[in-house]
């Protein structure tokens, strides 16, 4: 029986290993196991070929050399090590030191809920890890000018603020300007604007009810109405948050904001940071050339379309718009593809005659968006094919053939798959890149 024991034994002290023990043990020869090896390694991020293919696009624009070990998850490169740490998306660890973006992702917790970037549900948003990539791949500085015409939420403008570049986003949604704005407006807010108590939120939230709420305070004006916007629709979608009661999932939401702020401030203060405003318009992408003064300004234009005909901008929105006393049959006319009459519209290919309209309207866009760059520069657009009563939309295809017939080079496609998107009617988004003749 002894023998047996000492083989039983780990740690060689004649007693047997208490699970706590075996665990540690487990936990860091595993972890030793599972670690890259190097000093420059892949964030734990990294899990599909497109996220290889991305960090391959950054590091052109972020090194003079490189190769990337995908066995080891490591790379090894020249050039300015202080730039890649600060500016890199997909490594954790640049010579053995934390990147900026995996000390955002370390203080919220998430890969791309950092800053206010989660501040509202919104839907058809992509990844601010992919902005901060696209504005790697293309070498943008402090100085350079982007635009997204189609702003959504505001993903590029934040991610271009939080990287210390100027951005203009415009967008033909109330409440997408409204949050854009918003997260725009909070990076330079002291965490003492959001220093409120429960008497102070339950005043504001009862307020808002009674249609009474208003505030000097631009942004804690906005902020409230947000949170109450969404607080009442996650009432109406499920019953999962009855316990906590709407006063107090309003205070919940509002404390995570606060905290978000708190959080924003350390990071900005630890890196030294500067962060850019960005210009938010309410507007039409198709009537970009009514601003005579973008004509040829833009250095680049990171942005996704909507898709209209797949996802419903709107429906999320409904309390919002009736709150405000915006009709939604009016913001959603103005959607690509959604304005006038489309019974005089041939059909193309037996695509629906909306999906012929909104390719029309698609067209003219990247026209502007063409007319908008400086020679040389670059364009990034996220598109994602779809199905329309059982027959698939090819988005891609005449989004590329679109921008080769305004003029633009070809640069090269990345297809990034949506995890977890079986159910949803667009499972991968493809990432067309393009750049205007010098």
């Amino acid at each position: 029986m002894e023998g047996t024991r000492e083989q039983l034994e780990m740690f060689e002290n004649g007693e047997y290993s208490s699970y706590e023990a075996l665990m540690d043990s487990y936990a860091s020869q595993f972890a030793e196991l599972i670690a890259p090896k190097g000093e420059t390694t892949f964030g734990f991020w990294m899990q599909t070929l497109a996220d290889a293919a991305f960090l391959d696009l950054e590091l052109r624009g972020l090194t003079e050399r490189y190769t990337i070990d995908p066995v080891d998850r490591s790379v090894q490169f020249e050039g300015d090590e202080a730039c890649l740490r600060n500016r890199v998306a997909h490594l954790e660890k640049v010579k053995g030191v934390p990147t900026l973006y995996s000390d955002w992702v370390d203080a919220f917790d998430d890969t791309n809920a950092y800053a206010f970037h989660n501040l509202y549900p919104y839907k058809g948003k992509f990844y601010p890890r992919i902005v901060r990539t696209l504005i790697n791949a293309f070498q943008l500085q402090g100085d350079a000018l982007i635009l997204d015409p189609f702003n959504g939420s505001g993903t590029t403008t934040h991610e271009a603020s939080l990287m210390g570049i100027q951005s203009v986003g415009i967008d033909i949604t109330p409440i997408g300007t409204m949050i854009a704005t918003l997260k725009n407006e909070l990076l330079f807010a002291p965490v003492s604007q959001l220093q409120l108590t429960r008497a102070d939120l339950l005043e504001i939230l009862h307020a808002i009810r009674a249609g009474k709420w208003e505030y000097p305070d631009p942004i804690l004006h906005k902020l409230m109405l947000l949170l109450y916007f969404d607080t009442a629709d996650a009432f109406e979608r499920t019953s999962r948050y009855s316990r906590k009661g709407e006063e107090g999932l309003f205070i919940e939401k509002f404390r995570y904001i606060a905290t978000c702020l708190e959080k924003t401030i350390e990071v900005r203060e630890r890196h030294q940071l500067v962060f850019k405003p960005a210009q938010i318009f309410q507007g039409d992408a198709l009537k970009l050339d009514e601003h005579s003064e973008f004509a040829g300004k833009f250095d680049a234009c990171i942005t996704s379309p909507p898709y209209y005909f797949s996802i419903d901008y709107v429906g999320k929105d409904r309390i919002a718009y009736e709150y405000l006393g915006i009709e939604m049959p009016t913001i959603e006319s103005n959607y690509l593809g959604m304005k006038g009459d489309n019974s005089g519209v041939a059909s193309m290919n037996g695509l629906p005659r909306k999906v012929v309209m909104y390719y029309e309207d698609l067209r003219k866009s990247i026209q502007l968006i063409y007319w908008a760059l400086r020679s040389g520069g670059k364009l990034a657009i996220i598109v994602g094919d779809s199905t329309v009563n059982g027959k698939k939309i090819p988005t891609t295809l005449k989004t590329k053939e679109f921008c080769e017939e305004a003029g633009f080079i070809y640069d090269g496609i990345i297809f990034n798959p949506l995890l977890g998107a079986r159910n949803r009617a667009i499972r991968g988004e493809s990432v067309i890149l393009y750049s205007k003749p010098s």
